[in-house]
């Protein structure tokens, strides 16, 4: 059965026919068609899941999306939800935003209890990298704003220190859902340059925005062996 999408429900069990599976750009999962690669590999995890362990009672719950884009000069980030919330939602609401129209600039954060749950970057996305760490990680910011919307974001620092301490189960490249352990992994087989670890694990070959967070652990590791030498 086909709507906008192959339809299915959060199993990735086409209506019409229990015996197949549909995932990717060609799912309609729960009425949403994401036709982005972050929830492709999600919809292939709660798969692969579900057909190694028929038991597995796993669904897909949905993904948090961070889509950029450039074309014709223009760019523009988007991520999390920024639609205004619930009156009865928990924690204080707040909107951070700033207009340039002659430049062609928007940008708009929202958070919630301190914390960024959503922000599109429109003509200027220098902040995307750090506002997508503290968006995935719950990141309490800075109590001044303007560094989430300007260059420098949650600031540099604090952008590398969360890269080189965060586990290794923590996600670092959410479009090919890449591991910081995967990285490290590749760092401590030989891959000394960011191209090496985008050959090993394919980080940073989706938007690019988790390229910050593989310097910090280049850095990291190169520092390591010259205190060891």
């Amino acid at each position: 059965h086909v709507d906008r999408g192959i339809v299915t429900d959060g199993t990735l069990t086409t209506a019409s026919d229990p015996s197949i599976s549909a995932i990717g750009d060609c799912a309609q999962v729960d009425g949403v068609v994401h036709g982005l690669v972050g929830p492709a590999w999600d919809h292939a995890t709660v798969l692969a899941e579900r057909l190694t362990e028929p038991a597995s009672r796993t669904e897909y719950a949905g993904s948090r999306v961070v889509t950029r884009l450039k074309a014709s000069g223009i760019e523009m980030a988007a991520m999390g939800d920024t639609s205004p919330m619930p009156a009865d939602s928990d924690g204080p609401l707040a909107v951070v935003s700033f207009s340039d129209y002659a430049r062609g600039v928007y940008k708009k954060v929202v958070l919630r209890d301190g914390r960024v749950t959503g922000a599109i970057l429109l003509g200027d996305v220098e902040t995307v990298g750090t506002l997508t760490l503290a968006m995935d990680r719950g990141t309490v910011v800075p109590n001044s704003r303007i560094p989430l919307l300007f260059a420098g974001g949650v600031a540099a620092s604090e952008t590398a220190a969360d890269a080189v301490h965060a586990p290794d189960e923590a996600t670092l490249c959410h479009c090919n859902h890449v591991t910081h352990g995967a990285v490290r992994y590749a760092i401590d087989e030989g891959a000394d340059t960011v191209a090496g670890v985008a050959r090993a694990t394919r980080a940073t070959t989706g938007c690019g925005t988790c390229r910050h967070s593989v310097e910090s652990l280049l850095a990291a590791a190169t520092s390591q062996l010259r205190r060891l030498a």
